[in-house]
């Protein structure tokens, strides 16, 4: 039988083992990586969202979003409690095949020296895979000279979603020196721990375990220049993902509520992608533009057009006290 490229697509996604999402700027969002990325992060509070579209020149192009949310609910001494939550999706091709996951995060962060804090976390999240099968178009709905969707496409389905819950931790390390901006950001996290069964079948369709290492440094060059370093590693089954990236970082302005910087940076998702991107950061708010430019095999189909990246992140951080007044938060 002959099926449009949607549907092989579907099958697809359903028998063999593909990759979770991904994103070109995870350094700006890692709780994606690992649920252990909160406990280190600035502030008490911070929220952050990626919208990514690709593929959009051939016909399953992809939309993958993802939000998070996470706050420290409590703080002893050089220890903290940091709790959140984590919401993405991904949807492709003329059956809308989606990616949903929904969950929660905690973390604890440890400060073991003036310079170094570790972070350990977990998460629970319910993960499900649906499909409108009312899109999708079969052979048997070509009536001869046209095609007819009024025509009975003689396929059935046994199920159009699977829901089930995944479980996920991680565990980072942080430098950061105390007389320069000098500092070192690395993690990995396990995800779903427990192989759940998202498929649209019951049985057989369980989803490997996927497991994510990622890197992200600063070196101060000069006094209001910075170079950077980052790279992550995703191997979910026999698929793998390597990213590499370096850019350069110039502080424009700097004091309380007067902080901008200005990045760009290139970066090679190995045998797929260079991504040139652009990083504003103003006070408590970062803005990261990126552009996914294809030179892979895959190339033919998108003539080097990957996709557009957008990441939003908003940190709040309050003002140390001084002489003993009130703590106001730097908006």
């Amino acid at each position: 039988m002959r099926y449009n490229l949607a549907i092989i697509i579907i099958f697809s996604a359903v028998t063999i083992y593909g990759q979770d999402l991904h994103f070109s700027q995870f350094y700006l969002n890692p709780v994606t990586l690992t649920p252990a990325a909160p406990a280190l992060a600035p502030g008490d509070m911070r929220a952050a969202c990626l919208y990514r579209s690709q593929w959009q020149s051939v016909p399953v192009a992809y939309e993958t979003f993802s939000g998070s949310f996470d706050f420290t609910a409590a703080r002893s001494g050089s220890s903290l409690l940091r709790l959140g939550l984590l919401l993405q999706q991904d949807k492709a091709g003329d059956g809308g095949l989606e990616w949903l996951q929904a969950g929660l995060t905690a973390a604890v962060g440890q400060q073991i020296s003036p310079e170094h804090r570790l972070g350990a976390g977990f998460g629970l999240s319910l993960v499900q895979r649906r499909v409108e099968t009312g899109n999708l178009t079969f052979q048997n709905q070509w009536g001869g000279d046209s095609f007819d969707p009024s025509l009975p496409s003689r396929e059935s389905f046994p199920a159009a979603s699977g829901v089930s819950p995944s479980f996920t931790a991680g565990l980072c390390w942080q430098y950061k020196a105390e007389y320069n901006r000098n500092s070192v950001l690395a993690g990995g996290g396990l995800s779903h721990i427990n192989r759940p069964d998202v498929g649209f079948e019951a049985g057989g369709n369980k989803l490997p375990a996927r497991t994510d290492l990622y890197i992200h440094s600063v070196i101060q060059a000069g006094e209001m220049d910075d170079a950077v370093l980052f790279g992550a590693w995703q191997q979910m089954a026999s698929a793998r993902e390597i990213l590499i990236g370096a850019g350069y970082r110039r502080i424009l302005t700097t004091g309380t509520a007067n902080h901008t910087a200005v990045q760009l940076a290139v970066a090679h998702r190995i045998n797929d992608a260079l991504i040139p991107s652009i990083q504003v950061d103003r006070n408590n708010w970062t803005l990261g533009i990126s552009y996914d430019l294809n030179i892979s095999s895959f190339n033919t189909a998108t003539s080097g057009r990957g996709g557009m990246e957008i990441a939003l992140v908003w940190n709040r951080i309050p003002v140390p006290l001084l002489n003993g007044t009130r703590t106001c938060p730097v908006f």
